[in-house]
């Protein structure tokens, strides 16, 4: 009986660690992504990629 509640706890938690929510950071703001290179402007990042030669990815997304 013990083996089992121990199982099933290790179970639990190990669920409860690998769901998406521990995966993504909160509070993350401007600043953050312009230190790894993301434009939070569509005229900044086209000017970007004419000077660069580089393509352009847009991600359209909602932020709370």
């Amino acid at each position: 009986m013990k083996r089992v509640c121990f199982g099933l706890l290790v179970l639990g938690v190990g669920l409860w660690l690998a769901s998406p929510s521990h995966a993504q950071k909160r509070g993350r703001n401007k600043e953050d992504s312009g230190k790894y290179g993301w434009l939070s402007s569509l005229s900044g990042a086209k000017e970007q990629a004419r000077k660069t030669g580089k393509p352009l990815m847009v991600v359209i997304r909602c932020v709370p």
